[in-house]
């Protein structure tokens, strides 16, 4: 997906003095995703296993969705959840990297605790964007918003990596057939990240009419 990551990166770029606030931190992300991919091919070529820069950009690519998602959320009391909630990944995170499932294995625990929560994210604040009165007032669809089309393609791409979180490890460890299994769950989350960059392109050219949730 390198190639996709880097190709939908080039608008962005060349778009950046036009950003609002949440598109930068869309931005930095689509950054990370492309120095994720990588720098994961990368160090399977050299190490054979790079099962610890898949925690560790997880981690990153958390923290950068937490500010995104902080700035585009108005509720007081999940604002503060998620001013939090890094520091409790970390933990987590460091729990399955250090003690549960190793250094040397894909951490599904605290990848699939993350996607639960981005995932959380993502349907607060379409409900948030539903039930906006300005917006209703001044008869702005939310389809014609950039956020709208970011937290779209972001929770697509969660639902997909939630399912592969949940079962890679046991299809790791199930014998007969695991190659082929693991295999088409990585391409099912390729394909799903790449319509999920696409919905994240679609947000960038919304940008010339609306910076909607710059806070």
């Amino acid at each position: 997906m390198l190639g996709v990551e880097t190709l939908i990166l080039i608008p962005f770029i060349m778009k950046y003095q036009q950003f609002d606030t949440p598109t930068k931190w869309v931005f930095y992300y689509i950054l990370s995703s492309v120095i994720f991919a990588a720098g994961s091919a990368i160090l399977a070529e050299i190490f054979r296993n790079n099962m610890w820069f898949f925690s560790v950009m997880h981690f990153v690519q958390f923290v950068i969705l937490s500010v995104f998602y902080y700035l585009c959320i108005n509720n007081p009391k999940i604002k503060t959840v998620i001013k939090i909630m890094p520091a409790i990944i970390l933990i987590v995170f460091a729990l399955d990297f250090f003690k549960i499932e190793g250094i040397r294995s894909y951490n599904s625990i605290s990848a699939g605790i993350k996607s639960i929560i981005i995932l959380a994210y993502g349907a607060i604040f379409f409900l948030q964007l539903l039930a906006d009165k300005a917006l209703i007032e001044r008869a702005i669809y939310i389809n014609s918003l950039p956020v709208f089309w970011y937290n779209a393609g972001l929770f697509l791409y969660f639902c997909s990596t939630f399912l592969f979180s949940l079962s890679y490890n046991l299809i790791q460890g199930s014998g007969i057939g695991n190659l082929e299994m693991t295999l088409t769950l990585i391409s099912i989350n390729y394909i799903v990240g790449i319509i999920s960059m696409i919905l994240l392109y679609i947000g960038l050219s919304k940008i010339k009419r609306f910076g909607y949730a710059d806070n």
